[in-house]
């Protein structure tokens, strides 16, 4: 019988899988996100046998797209293993972890010269920005009143000559003002979620263009991550992540609820 983990990180939920157990069941990840997820997970992990001292890990959305590169399905991940170090291996980023008081740390395998910035005017006067790393991000200081943030996400994901494979869309008032942020996020492939630790890593990396310190703090609907940036340039990330004891498939397909994506 095919067993599932719920996991969260900040408020990022999670079915974490080992995929030998998926692949003996007749299952796929795409398959099994879409029809699991719905509005109560953000995506699917699933979880490969070691390979070289790194854990392989891959997300795949509520629609069934590949998620690319998850920090905080990374830290869920890492909390999985029941150890206290280790190597994950996603979407060919290798990045090492360690647990932590109160969680995990991501040692992630960038400098924050690395993080490419485009700032674009608007006719507001506030601009934007646009971060592509791993993912592609989107961030705004506002959002116009009145419109709901998946109708503006939907409008700047529309942009196809800026983001060809779609993005995600960060809103953070006080953005260059202030090293204790708040943030909503819509993913795509995903909608509005309570985190994002991708979305996080871009919204530092437009504070520390704008003049933030070195330890940017996140706060979300789900929890609070924290990234800093060493003094030589390299990225941690720190958050909370938890995984609960598993379910069974059949119990998940009784209780999924339909997704809105």
């Amino acid at each position: 019988m095919l067993e599932l983990y719920p996991g969260d990180g900040c408020g990022n939920r999670f079915l974490l899988v080992r995929e030998a157990e998926m692949l003996a069941a007749g299952e796929s990840g795409a398959r099994l996100a879409q029809r699991l997820c719905g509005d109560h997970y953000d995506g699917l992990l699933v979880l490969a046998e070691s390979s070289g001292g790194a854990l392989p890990v891959t997300i795949f959305n509520r629609d069934g797209s590949d998620g690319g590169a998850c920090l905080n399905g990374l830290r869920v991940a890492a909390c999985f293993t029941g150890l206290a170090r280790g190597r994950l291996l996603m979407s060919g980023h290798g990045v090492d972890w360690r647990r932590i008081a109160g969680g995990f740390e991501l040692d992630i395998p960038l400098l924050a010269s690395d993080l490419a910035i485009v700032e674009h005017p608007t006719a507001a006067g506030d601009p934007w920005f646009q971060v592509d790393f791993w993912n592609p991000h989107a961030v705004f200081s506002s959002k116009p009143e009145g419109q709901s943030l998946a109708e503006f996400a939907a409008g700047v994901a529309a942009r196809k000559d800026l983001f060809p494979r779609g993005v995600n869309v960060e809103v953070v008032p006080a953005l260059g003002r202030s090293e204790e942020l708040q943030m909503r996020v819509f993913e795509r492939g995903v909608g509005e979620t309570a985190a994002c630790g991708s979305g996080a890593l871009a919204v530092a990396a437009v504070a520390w263009l704008l003049g933030g310190g070195a330890r940017i703090g996140l706060q979300t609907v789900g929890g609070r991550v924290e990234i800093q940036r060493t003094e030589s340039g390299h990225i941690r990330l720190r958050g909370a992540a938890t995984v609960g004891p598993p379910r069974c498939l059949q119990e998940l397909l009784r209780s999924a609820p339909k997704s809105r994506i």
